[in-house]
């Protein structure tokens, strides 16, 4: 049984401006997974019942991803699928057409493995190869930082992307060494260091911890043990959406001294103060960013990071 010519379905359902879509091309794997169990070539029969995305499209995401030695490039495989009710039906038809209805049970495999081999490598590209690339003239600083981390999150490499910008952007502000150390080591309790890091960057005075999801107990009792341990001021950096959260949760922590701590966001954290480097003029601040992201580049991604979080001006 030849393999699927996906060639032309992929460049007209699961790219846009010439780039794939990744939670499209997961929600694909997805689906071509879940014939395994139920061969049906009729998508009614595979979408969750009241919804517009595939029925247990997480369950059988994480199946693909796990065989092929992929990471997820979003906690949410489908994003409801990703508008699977526009393009499905097609995937599925050519599954039809490349004759997988009168196939033997090995046959099937074959060109359901063949076509997810496919799939895989353009979510392989998308991880590790293809940057992140933003747009810079006629935006703020933070609505690029904005864009950036969005982008990140796409391959499931927020935290990473947050700390080393913002180690860039001290180094950059302060004009001083910052040393290079890899998203989520900067606490080193774990490995029985001696003397352990409070955060995941210590100058002067202060312990700066980039935790860009919801509030959880790791990060909460590093912030408590970091205030007991030192007379250090500890700035929490979250994402935009969710400082007004962790502000809740850290002043709710009992024991926890409060007015030490500030709370704020990579992107104001970052974007402001190239803003300011920049003196408010909209060269300056382009240029700034440009130094931003070369320093990035060079350094924490050069020793810590891969091509695919790079970040490129367009």
């Amino acid at each position: 049984m030849p393999p699927l010519d996906l060639d032309s379905f992929v460049t007209r359902h699961m790219e846009k401006h010439g780039k794939a879509i990744p939670a499209r091309v997961q929600a694909a794997m997805a689906l071509l997974e879940k014939l395994r169990d139920d061969p049906s070539l009729d998508l009614a029969d595979h979408k969750k019942k009241g919804s517009s995305g595939l029925e247990s499209h997480e369950t059988f995401g994480n199946r693909v991803h796990e065989r092929l030695g992929l990471d997820r490039i979003n906690k949410n495989h489908g994003r409801r699928s990703s508008s699977i009710g526009d393009w499905g039906q097609d995937l599925l038809d050519l599954v039809k057409d490349g004759g997988f209805e009168r196939a033997s049970a090995a046959a099937k495999t074959r060109l359901l493995d063949d076509a997810q081999d496919r799939l895989g490598t353009i979510i392989r590209g998308i991880l590790e190869q293809d940057p992140i690339e933003v747009r810079v003239k006629g935006r703020s600083a933070e609505t690029v930082i904005r864009d950036v981390l969005e982008q990140a999150e796409e391959k499931g490499k927020t935290g990473d992307v947050a700390q080393y910008l913002v180690s860039a952007k001290l180094m950059l502000r302060l004009n001083r060494e910052i040393p290079v150390v890899g998203s989520n080591l900067g606490d080193r309790r774990s490995h029985a260091d001696v003397n352990p890091r409070t955060g995941d960057v210590e100058i002067e005075n202060a312990t700066i911890e980039v935790a860009v999801g919801l509030p959880d107990e790791k990060h909460l009792t590093q912030i408590s043990e970091a205030l007991e341990d030192t007379d250090a001021e500890v700035w929490l950096l979250t994402r935009h959406d969710r400082v007004a959260t962790w502000r809740t949760e850290l002043n709710a922590t009992d024991g926890l001294d409060y007015r030490r701590v500030v709370v704020n966001s990579v992107e104001a954290f970052v974007g402001q103060n190239i803003t300011e480097m920049g003196a408010f003029s909209s060269s300056g601040r382009a240029s700034q960013l440009r130094e931003l992201f070369k320093l990035y580049n060079e350094r924490w991604v050069a020793q810590c990071g891969t091509p695919g979080i790079r970040i490129e001006v367009r």
